[in-house]
């Protein structure tokens, strides 16, 4: 009975995904959020004391993952470990504002947008240079909080507070797959196609089958108004048997790069974990606890527009694909308390 259920939900979700309805569902939850008032003090108290508590469970579950695997500082030279570690922050990645005792690691597809913008009005730069258009965040907070090396980096990291934010790890492959290599047309000013050279080409080469006719129209989503992609790109089972086959250390690109080999949270010894699931209270956590709520207020700079395309793009997907993927990515899985359970649901089961 249970299990009908859940494959009743899953193609109530696809139905309502393929119609477009999913669009307004988002919209009342997302696009509001940045003119969402902060709560009053006896809501923020109450989510002060929430946020707090969830968040000392996530860093405890942090150190307890890289004990069990003896990794980082925690590592036990007399004791192996199942998974390869750097032995050292990739300092070059943190954006380290000292003047406002912050340092952030920037996970692509989680918020980072965001955040980024957040830093840059920490160090004076101005919402209309931000909002202009005519530079990326990122590079205009690269130019602002310039990058450090050893050991100026390291002293850094270790006096200032230090802020991670997640997702589900499933949840920002699919999202960095429909935004950097679904479509080498649209956005292509934004890398696309520099994404489709780099990485799409060589992807569809390698894993496109001889009898290739593409995925089905209910395990895609296209947007009116955007252009179709060329028919030249890697579909979303493609690019997953790309990281299924990779080893780790060559997946080159920081999109799905995982979040334990990019921001090495067994050895750099974070404040706050923030999750997107939880993003509005996080950001309000954040901003509070570090005193900062006179500078920024919680917001959302980026959203995708739709909500569970997970349920149409794992359709692509046999239950076996997604749990090797799923073991690619285990430690991240387990590092920040995710499960991969509804995903193979998604999953087809040809």
């Amino acid at each position: 009975m249970l299990g009908n259920r859940k494959k009743l939900v899953v193609q109530i979700l696809r139905y309502i995904i393929s119609c477009g309805l999913v669009f307004f569902v988002v919209k009342f939850l997302l696009v509001g959020d940045e003119s969402k008032p902060t709560p009053k003090l006896d809501d923020l108290k109450k989510l002060m004391i929430e946020a707090e508590s969830e968040n000392s469970k996530r860093l405890l579950t942090v150190r307890n993952t890289c004990k069990k695997y003896n990794l980082g500082v925690y590592k036990e030279f007399n004791k192996v470990s199942p998974f390869k570690h750097p032995p050292a922050p990739q300092y070059s990645v943190f954006y380290i504002a000292r003047s406002r005792d912050l340092s952030y690691c920037p996970i692509y597809k989680a918020g980072s947008t965001t955040w980024i913008y957040n830093l840059c009005l920490l160090i004076n730069v101005t919402e209309e240079e931000l909002n202009s258009g005519k530079e990326q965040i990122s590079t205009i907070a690269r130019r602002v909080i310039p990058e450090l090396e050893f050991p100026e980096a390291d002293e850094a990291l270790r006096s200032t507070k230090k802020l991670l934010v997640v997702r589900h790890p499933f949840e920002r492959l699919l999202s960095a797959y429909r935004d950097k290599l679904e479509n080498s047309v649209a956005g292509k000013e934004h890398g696309t196609l520099h994404f489709y050279r780099k990485y799409g080409s060589k992807i569809v080469e390698k894993y496109r089958e001889k009898n290739f006719t593409g995925p089905g129209d209910n395990q895609v989503i296209r947007i009116k108004g955007v252009l179709p992609p060329a028919g030249i790109e890697p579909t979303f089972r493609e690019f997953v048997k790309y990281l299924i086959h990779t080893d780790l250390a060559n997946y080159g690109d920081d999109h799905w790069m995982p979040y334990y080999l990019f921001c090495t949270p067994c050895v750099v010894n974070y404040d706050i974990i923030g999750k997107v699931e939880t993003f509005w209270r996080d950001q309000i956590y954040t901003i509070h606890k570090l005193g900062l709520q006179e500078v920024i207020k919680p917001r959302w700079r980026h959203s995708s527009g739709y909500s569970n395309a997970s349920v149409i793009y794992f359709s692509q997907l046999n239950r076996d694909m997604v749990e090797k993927l799923y073991e690619k990515f285990r430690l991240d899985f387990e590092l920040f308390n995710y499960s991969p359970d509804d995903y193979y649901r998604y999953a087809s089961f040809t």
